[in-house]
This record gives structure tokens, C-alpha cells and sequence, in this order.
């Protein structure tokens, strides 16, 4: 059963103007869901953590999120959180030597806030936005289960690029169903774990991820790049123990152009 609330005026409007410790939008679950995954630390909410949400949802099993919190600088770890949902903890990260930015796809149940937390030592900084959304991404046949080719489940497809800054940026895709167990004779069966590390298993960023992620997950991450600046290696883990890796090799650096007269 869905559970009522009172959206805010435009889901593309910030919900954070400044730093408040009160909660912009009103949401009736943020108490008992603070409670669980930020007790004893001091909350904030703080627009300079954002959550990007696409103004018109189309797929309620695919809908894209992107978590932007690089303008606080190093963070300790990320954890969404999306207040009516069955799930509402889909992705928690660990930018150990990435930065803190993420973007993936979940299935999304009905109209929701969706947050962002931040943590810099014992401080959450939280961001979040409204998201209008019809029913029952979580609750319905799967349509995913009929095209899966069972024997490329986990197969990890990903590309690298570097950015201006001189960090890289990451794109990957798992294929995997990503059963959340609420359908009548399908298991749970999901990535639980996802880490990027360089290619001495040195950790740049990991993430716990749940039964909300979408089927096939995408992600795109900011690691920074390795010493040896050649490969990143990817590694992840089901509920079920299997293991999934792939390496992914760093494009070289384009040569500068000398200055000088033509």
C-alpha cells in the first residue's frame, strides 16, 4: 500500500537552500529512518550535497539517480536513502580515493524523497529531492528475467576515460537480474558488493548495494587515477557467493601541444 505525502511544489527544485538541521521536505519517514542509518552523529542538511533526479519518470525499474557531494571536498562515505521504499538504503559508498560521486539506476516503488548523506567525520551532510513517480517498480514481474543469458550472468562491462582534473572516470554495467525476493517465486538475488581498486588491489572506492538497485547495474564512479596509470580493476559479489571481475585499462594521457609559431 502506498503511503501518502505531500510532494514538493517542482521534484527539479533543490530541497536544501542553505544548512538547516531540520528537514525540508517534511518527509513523515526521516525520523525513524535517521534513527537507523545516521544515530549518533549530527545531521545537517546542506544543498551543497545534491541528488540529480530526471524531471518525468518513464520506468519505475530504471530510474536514474545521480549523488554529487564533491563540493563538500573528502568525504568519509555516502549512503542514499529513499524514505518509501521496501528498500530504502540502495547504495552505500566508501570514496577512499575517488571522489564522492556516484550515479546509478534502482527501482523506485512510488513518488518518494531521495536523499543523500554524506559523512565527514561524525557530521552527516544531507541533500535530497522529491521524486514523482507512478507505482510498483519494486512489485512487478520483472521483464528483464526473460532476455538474461544465464550463462553471462556477472559478465562486467565497463570503459574508462580521463577527466580534466587528472582523475578518471568509470563507466560499468553488471549483468545480473537483481531479484529483489518480492515476486511470488523469485528469490532474492542481487550484487551485494562492488569495489574499484588499482591493480595491486590497493581499494579506490567501495559500495554495498541492495535488492533496490535496477537489473544489469550501471554505475559511473570518479576514481582518482592509479600511480601506474594504466588499468583499474573491478570486483564484485552476490548474494548467491558468486564472484564477477573485470580490468579495465586507463586511455593514455594525449600528448600537450607545444606552444609556439606556426
Amino acid at each position: 500500500m502506498m503511503v501518502p505525502f505531500r510532494k514538493s511544489p517542482s521534484p527539479a527544485t533543490a530541497v536544501a537552500a542553505e544548512t538547516t538541521t531540520r528537514d525540508p521536505l517534511d518527509s513523515p519517514m526521516w525520523n525513524d529512518l535517521s534513527k537507523r542509518y545516521l544515530s549518533g552523529r549530527t545531521v545537517v542538511f546542506d544543498d551543497r550535497v545534491q541528488v540529480i533526479l530526471p524531471p518525468v519518470t518513464e520506468n519505475q525499474t530504471q530510474v536514474p539517480i545521480t549523488i554529487d557531494a564533491r563540493a563538500l571536498g573528502q568525504v568519509d562515505e555516502i549512503l542514499v536513502i529513499v524514505d518509501l521504499h521496501p528498500f530504502p538504503q540502495p547504495l552505500r559508498m566508501e570514496p577512499i580515493a575517488a571522489q564522492p560521486f556516484v550515479v546509478y539506476r534502482q527501482k523506485i516503488e512510488q513518488g518518494t524523497p531521495v536523499r543523500a548523506a554524506a559523512r565527514q567525520g561524525d557530521t552527516w551532510y544531507v541533500g535530497g529531492r522529491y521524486l514523482d513517480a507512478a507505482g510498483g517498480g519494486c512489485s512487478v514481474p520483472p521483464a528483464v528475467i526473460a532476455k538474461i543469458d544465464w550463462e553471462h550472468v556477472g559478465e562486467i562491462r565497463a570503459r574508462a576515460w580521463r577527466e580534466a582534473d587528472g582523475g578518471a572516470r568509470v563507466r560499468m554495467r553488471l549483468l545480473h537480474p537483481m531479484d529483489n525476493g518480492m515476486i511470488a517465486n523469485i528469490p532474492a538475488f542481487f550484487i551485494e558488493t562492488l569495489n574499484v581498486t588499482d591493480a595491486s588491489g590497493a581499494p579506490l572506492a567501495k559500495l554495498q548495494l541492495s535488492e533496490a538497485i535496477a537489473a544489469n547495474p550501471t554505475l559511473t564512479l570518479l576514481p582518482e587515477i592509479p600511480k601506474d596509470g594504466q588499468v583499474l580493476k573491478v570486483a564484485a559479489r552476490d548474494n548467491n557467493g558468486g564472484d564477477f571481475k573485470a580490468t579495465v585499462p586507463i586511455p593514455a594521457a594525449a600528448p600537450r601541444m607545444r606552444e609556439g609559431r606556426l
